[in-house]
């Protein structure tokens, strides 16, 4: 039996995207597949606001846009890094002529991969049931309130 060493928490941003009532949407290919908002890890030494410009900037290629604010923190485990992950989600407009470049290769282990691989603008209720994961549904449903939509 291989026993996994235990990594450091990890700290990581959330960013809820919107142009008027639609969300981005991101279609994830790397580690696993499904539908997130754009996210990444925290830098040593960076803020959380300041992490989630750069992720963004990094998945989607957009650089122009207005924090709203945040919507929530929580935590989870991830089982195959044995460790506590910590997210802070953020809530963030962009205009509406937008350009949405997924410009996202990385070189891991040698082989060129992308993280993800097309993305979609939706509504709320589209939105909720695409996300992959509970606890980004969650986050997303809270800034719908935020923002005073309607989920139909």
């Amino acid at each position: 039996m291989v026993l996994k060493e235990k990594m450091p928490d990890r700290h990581v941003v959330g960013i809820i995207v919107f142009e008027g009532e639609k969300f981005l949407l991101l279609h994830r290919v790397l580690n696993w597949r499904g539908w997130e908002y754009p996210k990444g890890g925290i830098e040593e030494g960076e803020s959380a606001k300041d992490a989630a410009a750069r992720e963004l900037y990094e998945e989607t290629g957009i650089k122009k846009f207005e924090m709203i604010g945040e919507v929530d923190s929580f935590e989870f485990f991830d089982k195959s890094h044995q460790r506590k992950v910590f997210v802070k989600s953020f809530l963030v407009r962009v205009p509406s002529t937008v350009n949405v470049v997924l410009n996202n290769e990385q070189v891991l282990s040698g082989k060129t991969v992308i993280e993800h691989d097309s993305f979609k603008w939706v509504m709320p209720k589209d939105a909720a049931k695409m996300l992959t994961h509970q606890n980004t549904k969650d986050s997303l449903k809270k800034a719908i309130k935020m923002l005073g939509i309607s989920m139909e």
